[in-house]
């Protein structure tokens, strides 16, 4: 038995798995304690070097020690984040759901995760994720507006 049909098309029950699941690894990304993420950038080192590297063609301020760099790759990470769900969740609801509203649930969940870090040991809420957040919903709305 194949997946129930929502929304009348034949791929929106996919599509909102696909949406669900971007706000899962999200959160999941989002909400890991402090340890763990160290770990995890520890075994990544190689690849962020590569995104430093990639960042400091572009930056107009070139990052001159990792721990610099750092900051501008996390706000990278949630732009990406963000616009990827952005982009999902808009292709899963938009027949169901007003673009605005589903932008503005976006935002509440931007939001929500920011206030949770406060209680994640090693973790903390920052102005400046919730703007990278903000800003990839509202990149991630325009590149879905250009989807055919």
């Amino acid at each position: 038995m194949g997946l129930k049909q929502l929304g009348g098309r034949p791929d929106a029950a996919r599509e909102q798995i696909m949406a669900w699941l971007a706000l899962a690894i999200t959160a999941v990304a989002l909400l890991m304690p402090g340890p763990v993420v160290a770990t995890i950038l520890s075994l990544a080192e190689p690849a962020l070097e590569a995104v430093r590297h990639w960042q400091n063609s572009w930056w107009p301020w070139p990052a001159t020690n990792a721990g610099d760099s750092n900051l501008a790759v996390d706000k990278i990470i949630h732009l990406m984040l963000f616009a990827m769900c952005a982009i999902l969740a808009l292709k899963a609801w938009h027949t169901t759901l007003k673009t605005w509203s589903i932008i503005l649930l976006l935002l509440v969940f931007a939001g929500f995760t920011e206030i949770v870090q406060y209680l994640v040991p090693g973790r903390s809420m920052s102005l400046g994720d919730m703007l990278a957040d903000t800003l990839g919903i509202l990149v991630g709305a325009l590149i879905f507006r250009g989807l055919p």
